[in-house]
């Protein structure tokens, strides 16, 4: 009886010390989120809910009706940026962004050097407008929207950038280069899965039976 409660014992142990030693772990911040657009952009106006940051092109080609922007939104909630996590919110997307034909394109987590992971959707969003009333045809504003989700002390900082869809491989590179600069994102990891604890505790019984049989032994021969 003893060297079987010696031996759930040392399960026990091991299920609890295991995965505490081996499985990442999550850590703060410690500091507010500061999220910085790539060069050029002009901060403003704000909002109540909301920073904006706008890009003005006044070179060849430019199209002031539809300047790139980026908008900086937070929620409370601590959003996942897990792959599988990141497959459902974009399913959501047609919803969120529904002034527009939501065509998605890609889904992805980003590590950072410093360990933090940042979640990133990106899709067309489309939009007709009706000129009829200058006796025009309707036209489609083709447009890309890249979203990042950056893990906060305070939940999730969520960046949305705009721009002209022709654009978009001027401006991918750029947005997804201000993952690493920004700064105050946590790193929030997923809690151990179900197979490390059975894998400890098969572990812990194994040596807990090791350790008592070789206890008994040298008892018995003593």
């Amino acid at each position: 009886m003893r060297r079987a409660i010696a031996i759930i014992f040392t399960a026990i142990v091991f299920v609890w010390l295991g995965p505490f030693i081996t499985a990442p772990r999550g850590k703060k911040a410690e500091t507010a989120f500061v999220y910085e657009p790539p060069e050029g952009f002009t901060k403003g106006p704000d909002t109540k809910d909301a920073l904006v940051w706008t890009f003005i092109d006044s070179g060849p080609g430019a199209r002031p009706s539809q300047p790139p922007s980026a908008v900086l939104t937070h929620s409370a909630k601590n959003i996942s940026v897990e792959e599988r996590d990141l497959a459902k919110l974009a399913l959501e997307m047609p919803s969120a962004f529904d002034g527009c034909h939501w065509v998605h394109r890609r889904h992805e987590m980003r590590t950072r050097a410093d360990g933090a992971r940042v979640g990133m959707i990106e899709g067309d969003c489309d939009h007709d407008v009706d000129l009829a009333a200058f006796g025009l045809p309707p036209k489609t504003i083709k447009s890309r929207k890249l979203q990042l989700m950056f893990p906060d002390d305070e939940g999730t900082s969520i960046v949305t950038a705009s721009y002209p869809t022709e654009q978009g491989t001027r401006w991918e590179p750029l947005f997804e280069a201000t993952i690493a600069k920004a700064k105050g994102v946590a790193t929030r990891v997923l809690p151990p899965p179900n197979w490390m604890y059975a894998a400890w505790a098969a572990a812990g019984l194994v040596i807990g039976w090791l350790v008592t049989a070789l206890t008994q032994k040298k008892q018995t021969t003593t």
